[in-house]
């Protein structure tokens, strides 16, 4: 089965991208790269990236890194400019650098890129989950603005797949060597000082009761329509047999109209612990 990679975008740095991207490659078993970039959101966008730069900033990073033993800067006062990694490394480990990314950008990967309208969030990931329900989404480089939206229609929808990278150390007495913070020279879940964990948000103690909680109750709204739905048909039946005024048919009136209402609440008013 194949594994889709969606990821999230709001910043023009591909780091945190090729990051997450080389992770889920090697631990996720993934084929397919998304890109999303999401529009017409009520605050406006905080960024001018697109998925189409930052996607081919990604590519353009790795090739690099792959092929040439550089790291690309896209912006700041370097921006455009390659950092030949020789003059930070032995010869036998950039020669390993390479070879790992080589591995990496090998390996038969789909990448392509999606433009979401905010109002339409909902409408889209239900339809990926349904269609994919393995799907990874990425949030790292996500706006907050965003992040409590996809959260909580991730847990309305049954989405349990939501990651977000993170270093184990603050990554800021790196930012001068920022090569230092790619894939290369992290550890999952190593020693403090290049060590990074790629973490399901959903599996949080507090985001796995509540999502508990979101499927408990639904099932008391899925038995009342149902058995509503049961007792009607019943209803008309025995109307038909019986007639309107006898006995049996109005106790199942009667059986039908309490159901029918229980649903209309467990639709407006849900249940709550």
């Amino acid at each position: 089965m194949t594994t889709p990679l969606y990821l999230f975008v709001t910043s023009d740095r591909p780091d945190q991208y090729l990051n997450s991207i080389l992770h889920c490659l090697r631990d996720k078993n993934i084929v397919i790269v998304i890109f999303l970039y999401v529009e017409n959101a009520p605050w406006g966008s905080n960024s001018s990236s697109s998925t189409m730069s930052v996607r081919g900033r990604v590519e353009t990073l790795l090739s690099k890194l792959a092929s040439e033993g550089k790291y690309r800067y896209f912006s700041g006062p370097k921006k455009d400019t390659d950092e030949d990694l020789q003059a930070h490394y032995t010869p036998e480990e950039v020669a390993h650098i390479r070879g790992k990314y080589t591995s990496f950008k090998d390996r038969r990967t789909f990448w392509r890129d999606e433009v979401i309208d905010y109002y339409q969030l909902r409408e889209k990931l239900a339809r990926i989950r349904k269609r994919d329900p393995s799907s990874i989404f990425d949030v790292t480089s996500l706006g907050k603005e965003y992040l409590g939206d996809i959260i909580a229609l991730g847990l309305f929808e049954g989405i349990e797949e939501i990651y977000s990278f993170k270093f184990l150390s603050s990554p800021s007495s790196k930012f001068d060597t920022p090569w230092k913070l790619l894939f290369h020279d992290l550890e999952y879940r190593g020693n403090p000082e290049s060590g990074y964990d790629y973490i399901n948000l959903t599996k949080t103690p507090i985001c796995d009761n509540y999502s508990k909680k979101v499927v408990t109750r639904k099932i008391p709204l899925s038995f009342s329509l149902g058995a509503a739905i049961i007792l009607l048909l019943t209803l008309i039946i025995t109307s038909f047999i019986f007639g309107t005024t006898n006995w049996f048919a109005l106790s199942v009136t009667s059986l039908a109209t309490i159901a029918s209402i229980f649903s209309l609440i467990f639709t407006i008013l849900p249940l709550r612990k």
